[in-house]
């Protein structure tokens, strides 16, 4: 029976299974001909022993149409609008002017885990291949999940002169965290920073170069030596100019950067400015908690994490340096445009320059407790004080390193740094394993 009605009937057969099996029941939710009853086929009449051929049947599902005037957002459940926090408000408030200016659009928000099952990347990579018509216009994005996204095809490169001359000022990481082998995918929507954060009333005058912070009888820094992504390691080695090499499915490593920024902890961890209990601390939570709790005087913690709180009682900074020029690590959040029409392409930008206005940006920003991507949504921050450290901090930060350096060289950071804190190897042997393990 090789006729258009079975081959009609096993094509939409696969389509609900492959939906099903990736676990996306949204997609189901807008998708109303996977929703309907079975189609109902007539009987064949006979006249005669002989069986004769099924009558041609032409089965039709109704592909939801898309709608030129409707704009679909997502967003991570943090920055929903309707969460009716301040920043909730603040975003809430952008949309809905959005909306008055632009009557003819109508706007559709969906909330979605940044990860996991049914999260952003899973149910845009199956709504790309079962139901283009329910892709979103803009998408919010971790940068990690950012990155899988554009590496997977499912994002629109995009050219940065066709929006606002005010993203000619987007803080260098901020504009390198939106390029996937060198090319542009998205745009930076918000930020954060590893810093220092410490007592005032306990230190007058905080360290600036690491070498002091390691001497003897000095005070104790904490950070999370057991973090598995190994990030303290990394901006210890990245600070020295340490690099991965130029090919993406080999990395290649800095001899003498990757000794000295060993020898750092080594040397920290006999002056007792690094203690061994660090090595149970293996997130950034801990750090600041230690700090809080006074069992120490530094603490490395994400800005974030400060400014969730704010506490009279401590002040961040940036991190120490090597030399002259501090260095530190930033990460955040990209908003990108899923594959699209050109024509669909030019609405959606008109969102995404809402979204990306500098006032808008900087009282969204601080609300939430991210740091903004431009110096123009700095200066609209109300305390000047902090915006003025947080921007020092963000002028000296560099992105995370890609998603495939992290995953092979996290593994290693990490066993080197609990390593050097426990005192169970010298600096040069730790280096030499590190190097054999990713020549192998």
């Amino acid at each position: 029976m090789n006729n258009p009605l079975r081959r009609s009937v096993l094509l939409l057969f696969t389509l609900v299974l492959m939906v099903f099996a990736t676990g996306c029941e949204q997609i189901l939710e807008e998708l109303p001909f996977l929703q309907g009853s079975q189609p109902t086929i007539a009987p064949t009449a006979t006249t005669s022993p002989i069986v004769t051929p099924m009558p041609q049947t032409t089965l039709t599902a109704t592909v939801p149409e898309l709608d030129p005037y409707k704009i679909t957002l997502w967003l991570p459940p943090d920055f929903d609008p309707e969460n009716g926090t301040p920043a909730g408000n603040l975003l809430k408030e952008q949309l809905e002017a959005f909306k008055t200016d632009h009557e003819e659009f109508t706007l559709n928000i969906r909330i979605k885990a940044p990860t996991g099952d049914g999260g952003m990347l899973d149910t845009l990579t199956t709504a790309s291949l079962a139901a283009p018509g329910v892709v979103p216009g803009i998408i919010i994005m971790p940068r990690t999940e950012f990155e899988k996204a554009a590496r997977n095809g499912l994002l629109m490169p995009i050219d940065i002169t066709e929006f606002s001359g005010e993203t000619a000022t987007y803080l260098p990481y901020a504009e390198a965290m939106t390029l996937v082998k060198g090319t542009r995918y998205g745009l930076p929507f918000s930020g954060d920073a590893l810093c220092m954060a410490y007592k005032p009333n306990e230190v007058a005058y905080p360290h600036t170069k690491w070498r002091e912070l390691v001497q003897v009888n000095v005070k104790v820094t904490a950070f999370p030596a057991s973090d598995p992504r190994g990030l303290m390691q990394t901006l210890l080695y990245m600070s020295l100019d340490g690099d991965f090499g130029g090919d993406e499915t080999r990395i290649v490593l800095d001899e003498q950067a990757l000794q000295q920024s060993l020898l750092l902890l080594s040397d920290g961890s006999t002056a007792n400015a690094f203690p061994t209990w660090l090595s149970d601390y293996s997130t950034f939570e801990q750090s600041w908690e230690s700090l809080l709790n006074s069992n120490a005087t530094y603490a490395i913690i994400w800005a974030s994490q400060y400014l969730a709180e704010s506490p009279d009682t401590v002040t961040i900074s940036s991190l120490p340096a090597w030399e002259y020029t501090s260095y530190t690590l930033a990460d955040g959040w990209v908003l990108a445009f899923p594959q699209t029409s050109a024509e669909q392409f030019a609405e959606y930008q008109l969102l995404a320059e809402y979204l990306l206005n500098s006032e808008f940006q900087g009282g969204w920003t601080e609300s939430m407790g991210f740091l903004p991507v431009t110096e123009e949504a700095f200066s609209q921050w109300k305390n000047s004080e902090v915006s003025g450290i947080l921007f020092d901090i963000s002028k000296t930060a560099h992105p995370l390193p890609g998603n495939f350096i992290l995953s092979e060289i996290g593994p290693l950071f990490n066993q080197a740094t609990i390593e050097m804190i426990r005192k169970q190897t010298t600096y040069i042997e730790s280096s030499n394993k590190i190097l054999k393990a990713l020549s192998e």
